[in-house]
């Protein structure tokens, strides 16, 4: 099993390299579950994964303002979703932006049917950074997990092409038709 992925990338004439890392949620108190599910069931959210993906990038400034979009396929009703916070559901694809933005994500459905939640998850820059509404994707990576009989295993994490938005482009414009995704 590999747990961990280096993807480099190269944006704006400089070098960087996503560092990911994708485990088995073994304390669902610690990620901080309890801030989403204040009755939270540690034992119902134990086992599925925390993904932490950290950037290394030589830029400056303004240079280094990225995000990260993730689409979400799941095998069980067929559905891919684009994953955003709620408060940038219907405005921005983004699931963070910013300066070197870290991107966390711990999925736990213990309700949902087996099946596999995969996601694949963009770097992705704005290439004027604030002024228009044009996505380019610069790396790639999907991770997940499968439910089998209400037990999550883990997903390790893989490098994707990134171009074309390795498929999931109609989804992006479906959700977000005001959004050129490059």
């Amino acid at each position: 099993m590999r747990r961990e992925l280096s993807v480099p990338f190269e944006i704006r004439g400089q070098r960087g390299l996503v560092n990911v890392r994708v485990l088995a949620n073994d304390d669902p108190w610690a990620s901080g579950h309890q801030l989403l599910v204040p009755d939270l069931d540690a034992e119902a959210f134990r086992g599925f994964p925390i993904c932490t993906a950290t950037l290394r990038y030589h830029g400056q400034g303004l240079n280094a303002v990225m995000g990260w979009i993730q689409v979400v396929a799941r095998s069980f009703d067929g559905a891919r979703t684009v994953d955003v916070l709620p408060y940038f559901a219907g405005i921005a694809p983004f699931y963070t932006y910013g300066h070197l933005p870290t991107f966390f994500d711990a999925p736990a459905n213990p309700d949902h049917p087996d099946g596999n939640w995969i996601a694949t998850t963009f770097l992705v820059i704005v290439p004027d950074v604030i002024h228009s509404r044009q996505v380019v994707p610069v790396a790639a990576f999907t991770w997940g997990y499968r439910l089998v009989g209400g037990h999550p295993s883990t997903i390790d994490p893989e490098r994707r092409d990134h171009t074309d938005w390795s498929g999931h482009r109609d989804v992006l414009e479906r959700d977000y038709p005001d959004w050129t995704f490059s």
